[in-house]
């Protein structure tokens, strides 16, 4: 997951869930824009009046996203959120990952009511944090694993620099099998997925260093050449490497 947020730390989380915060007390975030992504989290909006007050608190679904978007918040706004795996959403929330993509949803649910209430009181946001993904955990770790799942992590660990025929040959399916199972468990193919994965965690190294070498980067995450790279995040983010890393350093 890359963004224009802070993670959190979640003693409790294993790999498939994370803690994620964006916005601060008091202060309206500049209008931005996300990337693409393909993960649902359960959100927290906590919003702020001038005054240091706490104006309202509600609980939110936030579904993938399949395209760039702007967050354009309109109060002082502080997003308390827990990433959940792709694979693992149904599950854990009942809802698909294609039912609710592209969607910010208002949620009600009493599994989250400890949350609502800390948030509420204005308790920090990593004990807010925990509370919420002890209730994903408890469901998640009755969720049985296949090949499938084991796929997608795979996709995940190695960054979606793993090709998806390396990964299908592993588990052992045919590609019309692997196919169908992919796009029925988390509702995008897994060429999508493996694509976003990837420009996501490019965007997220450009992030880390003051100066991002490009043609570096292209070879280090198995593109072809630097141009192909350049085609890929502008096809999915809308701007190119440079342009996007601009916007995101005036962020």
């Amino acid at each position: 997951m890359v963004g224009t947020f802070r993670l959190l730390p979640l003693p409790s989380a294993g790999r498939d869930i994370r803690a994620w915060r964006h916005g601060v007390p008091n202060a309206k975030a500049a209008a931005h824009r996300m990337v693409p992504f393909w993960y649902p989290s359960i959100v927290i909006w906590r919003e702020w009046t001038v005054f240091g007050e706490i104006a309202d608190v509600r609980l939110r679904l936030h579904g993938p996203q399949p395209t760039p978007y702007f967050y354009v918040p309109m109060k002082p706004t502080e997003l308390i959120g827990i990433a959940i795996a792709p694979e693992l959403a149904q599950h854990a929330l009942g809802i698909s990952n294609d039912d609710c993509a592209g969607q910010v949803i208002d949620w009600k649910e009493g599994r989250f009511e400890e949350a609502l209430l800390l948030a509420a009181r204005g308790s920090p946001v990593a004990s807010i944090a925990e509370a919420m993904a002890r209730q994903i955990l408890s469901v998640s770790a009755d969720c049985p694993k296949d090949d499938i799942d084991y796929a997608i992590a795979m996709m995940r660990r190695t960054r979606g620099i793993a090709t998806v025929s390396a990964i299908r040959d592993r588990i052992g399916l045919s590609e019309r099998q692997f196919r169908t199972a992919f796009k029925d468990r988390i509702g995008v193919s897994a060429k999508g997925y493996s694509r976003l994965v990837r420009v996501n965690a490019i965007i997220e190294r450009a992030d880390q260093v003051s100066t991002p070498d490009w043609a570096d980067l292209s070879h280090r995450y198995g593109f072809f050449d630097q141009a192909h790279m350049i085609n890929d995040l502008r096809s999915l983010t809308g701007q190119s490497p440079a342009v996007l890393d601009i916007e995101r350093r005036a962020e």
